[in-house]
């Protein structure tokens, strides 16, 4: 769990502690101070993800190392929107500013996850009373969301099935964390968070104790997951660590064998599977494997609603886009003209 520091706890020191950092340029103070500020008066609050904060704080360490450059020399505690426009015009230009950036221009949504870090720090610098939440927007992307977010087509996800056909405890892990994202519609951030005891065979279904926002939700599951699943429950024995929880493990010779998998080290497994069946990088990525199994619930179903209480939406609004990321049925529409 996200503890806040107790430095920022009291409103005056809160104050202090703030316009102290920004004058001495103190990036790790006004880092804690944003942590403390979406612990305990961000929308999610203590529920926020590790891997959201991870975002805002490299947003704001990207964001100082603009103010603090030669050529800028901002004041941040005196930021207007105009400064926060030039800074997002640097990032469509220049890229990023931190050691290592390669200077690639950032894209859209790159831009947007920059910009609400930023202004989580400028709502956390409000709260302590030491500087206002100037009005900035993010370009907005051109591109489609269903462009910019496709699913797996059918042929490369069999071709990915049957590269993970094997039966080697590495293998047979990646395939179940493919499957249960591609075809049980799970996040990357629920599929390392699974415990053994989320899953109910007899019942056919997942239970997902923290999705997003903190919602938890029940998860139907194939019969044949059903099987991958109890087969991976008996290999599972011989490599967790006493008293791990987790279902997805680490497997290897390293320190954290037999312990839970983070979410990074599962994408980077994903990603070095993509490129060795030579996808496009289009494909790459955990996310992509969620889409894929939006589109195949609406395919099957064409039903919104319940293609939002399989992925767990709320709204079915937010389903909508697996509508009109059904490529295979765009396919079968170019076929038939050339019959016509």
């Amino acid at each position: 769990m996200l503890v806040p520091l107790a430095n920022w706890h009291n409103p005056t020191k809160r104050r202090l502690e703030a316009v102290r950092a920004a004058h001495e340029r103190n990036e790790s103070g006004l880092l804690e101070l944003l942590r403390a500020y979406l612990v305990l008066k961000g929308r999610k609050r203590a529920t926020l993800s590790a891997r959201t904060l991870e975002n805002y704080q490299l947003a704001v360490r990207d964001f100082l190392a603009w103010a603090w450059s030669d050529t800028q020399s901002l004041d941040i505690l005196k930021a207007e929107a105009d400064d926060l426009d030039r800074y997002i015009a640097d990032l469509q230009t220049q890229g990023g500013h931190l050691t290592g950036s390669d200077g690639q221009v950032l894209k859209p949504g790159s831009i947007a996850t920059y910009v609400a870090g930023v202004r989580a720090l400028y709502r956390a610098l409000e709260w302590a009373g030491a500087a206002r939440l100037p009005q900035v927007r993010s370009p907005q992307d051109p591109t489609p969301p269903e462009e910019r977010r496709p699913a797996l087509p059918q042929g490369l996800y069999q071709k990915l099935l049957s590269h993970l056909a094997g039966g080697e405890p590495q293998t047979y892990r990646d395939r179940l964390a493919v499957r249960l994202m591609a075809e049980a519609g799970l996040r990357i951030s629920e599929v390392v968070n699974l415990w053994v005891e989320d899953v109910h065979l007899e019942e056919r279904l997942l239970l997902i104790r923290s999705g997003k926002g903190g919602k938890q939700r029940s998860v139907p599951l194939s019969r044949s997951m059903v099987q991958e699943l109890e087969g991976w429950l008996k290999l599972r024995l011989a490599h967790a660590a006493a008293g791990e929880r987790a279902l997805l493990i680490n497997l290897g010779g390293r320190k954290a064998s037999g312990q839970t998998m983070t979410d990074k080290t599962l994408r980077k497994i994903l990603n070095r599977h993509y490129r060795t069946l030579g996808f496009p990088e289009r494909y790459y990525g955990a996310h992509m494997l969620r889409h894929t199994a939006g589109t195949r619930f609406y395919k099957t179903s064409r039903d919104l609603h319940a293609t939002a209480r399989l992925l767990g939406h709320t709204n079915i609004n937010t389903s909508a886009i697996y509508a009109k990321m059904d490529l295979e049925g765009l396919f079968e529409v170019v076929d038939k003209l050339e019959d016509a």
